[in-house]
């Protein structure tokens, strides 16, 4: 490292040590819909665009900057750029250092030295100077996504299945999927487990004593109303998960071995949306409210939830509010006796299940 000195006016100055950066333009194209365009933090002209997963970078002309927002190259003093390497955009002065306060950057021919103020001094973009207690803020987050992307891009947690993160005005906003879905990156949208690649899925620890029953069989997937897994027993004796779904109309019920029934006979924890609403908006029965309250579903997932008037009660089946008595095992309060059509799931193949009611 070279040597340090004072400039007249409190700045202290250091050669520019270029360290690794932490854009990873190709992880960030992982997590969004694909089209989507972000700044490329390493230079305020520079952007780069997801294009099937993968990044392809462009540089604006001559006195551009590229904007985020309006996702277009406009002059220079119109943007508001802070970039890890503002050297790279101004040729000659002095530039803030985006990830310190008291940092700034003495930038000549594209290249620069880096510098840091007194201490209790912040350094002032406006008079490139160092003031004593000069208010900051809107610092880069190396790993802060809202310093690249546009707002309401919606962005995959990478730790979590069924959860999001979006930029609004530069900050964070950290969602969910409702009940058992997914959200998948590709589309920007929540979705079924089995349709989202995801790490973090939770799946049964097959290894552990009493998920699988002897001999193999059928167990509840625990994430969904209708999903089970078939338990394939193996030569050493070990067991592998097959994933399935209930048909149409019926939900899995794990007792007796498992078996497919009627979606009204099930108690069910989990969003009793799925399987409904996909071409127009459909009614379901909610658990455990005595039949009165109903769950709105579009798509397969509950966008709201009412409950029938006074002395009525919902009717999945009909989909309408009734003066008559409901008493579907699906939403009784307690557990009730009621018989059940059947739709028994068996093993065909290694490789196929059929059900047969």
């Amino acid at each position: 490292m070279g040597t340090s000195f004072v400039l007249f006016f409190g700045l202290l100055m250091v050669p520019l040590i270029s360290g690794a950066s932490t854009f990873n333009a190709t992880l960030i194209c992982e997590l969004v819909v694909n089209g989507t365009k972000m700044n490329d933090p390493r230079a305020c002209n520079a952007w780069v665009e997801c294009v099937d997963g993968n990044p392809v970078s462009g540089t604006c002309g001559t006195g551009l900057f590229y904007d985020r927002e309006s996702q277009k190259c406009l002059s220079s003093g119109s943007v508001k750029c802070v970039s890890s390497d503002p050297c790279a955009a101004l040729p000659t002065g002095f530039a803030e250092d985006p990830y310190s306060c008291n940092g700034y950057y003495y930038c000549k021919d594209g290249k620069g030295q880096h510098g840091v103020c007194n201490t209790g001094m912040n350094f002032n973009p406006g008079t490139e100077d160092c003031i004593r207690d000069f208010p900051c803020s809107n610092k880069m987050d190396p790993d802060s996504y809202c310093n690249i992307l546009p707002d309401g891009v919606f962005v995959k947690d990478t730790d979590n299945c069924n959860g999001y993160q979006m930029c609004w005005d530069g900050q964070v906003i950290n969602g969910t999927c409702p009940g058992t879905f997914y959200f998948k990156a590709s589309t920007g949208q929540c979705d079924y487990p089995q349709d989202v690649a995801c790490d973090f899925k939770t799946v049964p620890n097959i290894t552990e004593k009493g998920v699988c029953p002897d001999g193999g069989g059928f167990i509840s997937d625990n994430r969904t109303c209708n999903g089970y897994y078939y338990c394939k027993e193996l030569a050493d004796g070990e067991f592998t998960l097959e994933h399935g779904e209930c048909s149409d109309g019926r939900f899995f019920l794990a007792t007796d071995g498992g078996a497919c029934v009627p979606r009204s006979k099930v108690k069910c924890n989990y969003d009793r949306c799925v399987g409904l609403g996909n071409s127009t908006i459909q009614l379901a029965n909610e658990s455990n409210d005595g039949c009165r309250g109903f769950s709105i579903c579009q798509d397969g997932v509950a966008i709201g939830q009412g409950t029938c008037p006074q002395e009525e009660y919902f009717d999945e089946l009909t989909q309408r509010c009734t003066t008559q008595v409901i008493s579907y095992t699906a939403c009784q309060i307690s557990d009730g006796t009621t018989g059940s059509q059947v739709e028994q799931l068996t093993v065909v193949d290694d490789d196929t299940i059929i059900s047969v009611s």
